[in-house]
């Protein structure tokens, strides 16, 4: 078999287990049960793209709106904008629908959140009203810098962690910019190539759009921790499963995550 025949064969395979993936060849890890009642009174501010300690300590708290009927996103807080995208109570996968808010704002005595969309393209965002979703906030968030492949955690303005990770290859590097954690995913087999957990975020890969779902990126778990440290995936974070099962535990659903060089 020729190099090229090879890595079309190697390419279809992933495609197909991320397919397996989606589809429900996983445990859905359910998303944190708070936020009934009113947002709460902090004002979200949007994560600083530094990700640096002194910026996170200044702003500790992001708020995470939680679907709890179809949610519908619009181009501008007015339900007569165009729409954006539509999203149902869970997702494709059967996680509860969430989504981190950039900002809030009242337009003629109703409340809108602007939130960032785990949609392509990448850190895209729409308005929501308030009635379609409820409230919780986090304090945690992760920082991925891809030079040093290393994943930090900081929560209440602290740093919790380091650890070690496998990134994007140079020809599938893993996306920068500002994303969430948007759904936890536990594979049915903890010896496949996700490991034994997939922490979804609203990333995509922009060179695999036809990929299943679009080619969404994930920090997982691995079945070859030999990789860990090296530039090898198409896109997504790879931890040893230990540390990813460890972040999962420090880092709620709806979470902020920053990726940077």
């Amino acid at each position: 078999m020729s190099a090229v025949s090879r890595t079309a064969l190697r390419l279809v395979v992933v495609a197909v287990v991320l397919a397996v993936l989606a589809a429900g060849g996983v445990a859905v890890v359910h998303a944190r049960a708070a936020g009934a009642g009113a947002p709460p009174a902090v004002v979200v501010t949007a994560p600083s793209p530094s990700g640096s300690p002194s910026a996170i300590a200044a702003v500790p708290t992001w708020q995470v709106a939680k679907a709890v009927r179809p949610v519908v996103a619009f181009r501008r807080p007015s339900t007569v904008a165009p729409v954006r995208q539509r999203f149902g109570v869970t997702d494709s996968s059967g996680y509860p629908s969430v989504f981190l808010v950039r900002t809030v704002r009242q337009v003629g005595g109703v409340t809108w959140y602007d939130v960032w969309l785990p949609i392509r393209p990448n850190e895209s965002h729409g308005w929501i009203e308030q009635g379609s979703v409820s409230l919780y906030t986090t304090t945690a968030k992760i920082v991925v810098h891809l030079a040093t492949r290393r994943l930090v955690v900081y929560r209440n303005g602290d740093r919790l962690g380091s650890f070690p990770v496998a990134v994007g290859m140079p020809s599938l590097p893993t996306p920068q910019g500002i994303y969430y954690v948007d759904q936890k995913l536990r594979p049915t087999t903890a010896g496949g190539p996700f490991g034994v957990l997939a922490l979804g975020l609203s990333a995509f890969q922009p060179r695999l759009p036809d990929w299943p779902l679009g080619g969404p990126v994930a920090i997982h778990g691995t079945n070859q921790d030999g990789l860990i440290g090296q530039a090898v995936s198409h896109g997504c974070i790879r931890m040893h499963n230990a540390d990813v099962l460890k972040v999962s535990a420090w880092v709620p659903t709806g979470s902020p995550v920053v990726i940077e060089q």
